[in-house]
């Protein structure tokens, strides 16, 4: 549904009585109730309301990560993240201005490095075909991305700055901003062909599959929430831990394989030697 649709209103989910807070990861991995989606569309609607009350609501809009489970669970097809990020755009101020990415090599696949670890050359040596690379700081220009007037226009540059290669990513943040560009994509699994005997923690942005199941499906380190609150971020990363109670898993998303790490987690990403474990 079009945000912009008469039945897409923030009003909508702001008059909600938060039947959506249990489907919430940020709420429930971080006990806010303020976090809840009816919480930060009110907060929405109280900003268009008062402009003095803008100030909160510029804070509580990044109080997500947008997974899309309120959505999915709504009764009335609300768009939550589409909502959201009209209202980012319109009361949050702009970010830093997006610089391009830029392609190191003139191989037609293309390695996507978003994280600390560059898994290029050891994916280099196992396929052995050579392969160009894109480090991104900022995954591909996400904090762009979730705001809606600006969204079209990174992806633009992204499909201008490939033009017609191959990229293959360890994240699904920058996997999707690649799609949505229509660059042609493979996942770093995929090429491997290999994933650690582990049983597979799914975070909420991975394919559905055999997964080790809990509550929470999302670990917190997508933007906004990672970005603007990173305290929290690392709380939802802290729940999992005790959710998961020792357990070794495998994260098929190097950027939540890392952030649960940082937790404490015994994780392995699709980049990690899968030895380490």
């Amino acid at each position: 549904m079009n945000p912009n649709t008469p039945q897409a209103t923030v009003d909508t989910c702001a008059l909600c009585p938060r039947l959506c807070r249990h489907v919430c990861p940020v709420a429930v991995g971080t006990g806010l109730e303020s976090a809840t989606p009816t919480a930060i569309l009110t907060s929405i609607m109280m900003a268009k309301r008062n402009p003095s009350a803008q100030n909160h609501a510029a804070e509580t809009i990044d109080l997500c990560t947008r997974c899309g489970h309120c959505q999915d669970f709504c009764g009335v097809d609300q768009p939550v993240v589409a909502l959201l990020d009209a209202a980012r755009s319109q009361i949050q101020p702009p970010p830093h201005r997006f610089v391009p990415p830029t392609i190191h090599g003139h191989t037609p696949t293309v390695a996507i490095i978003c994280g600390a670890q560059d898994w290029s050359v050891a994916l280099a040596e196992k396929t052995g075909q050579k392969l160009s690379t894109l480090r991104t700081n900022d995954h591909l220009g996400e904090a762009h991305r979730i705001r809606a007037h600006e969204a079209e226009a990174v992806t633009h540059v992204l499909a201008t700055v490939f033009q017609g290669r191959t990229a293959i990513s360890s994240c699904a943040t920058c996997r999707q901003a690649l799609i949505d560009a229509d660059v042609s994509i493979e996942t770093i699994e995929s090429v491997r062909q290999d994933v650690p005997s582990l049983p597979t923690w799914r975070t909420c942005h991975c394919p559905a599959g055999p997964s080790v199941k809990t509550l929470l499906r999302c670990c917190g380190a997508r933007a906004p929430l990672a970005l603007s609150h990173p305290a929290l971020s690392a709380t939802m990363a802290e729940e999992i831990r005790l959710r998961l109670d020792g357990q070794a898993v495998y994260v098929p998303d190097t950027r939540c394989a890392a952030h649960l790490q940082s937790a404490g987690v015994q994780a392995l990403g699709p980049a990690d030697p899968f030895s380490t474990i």
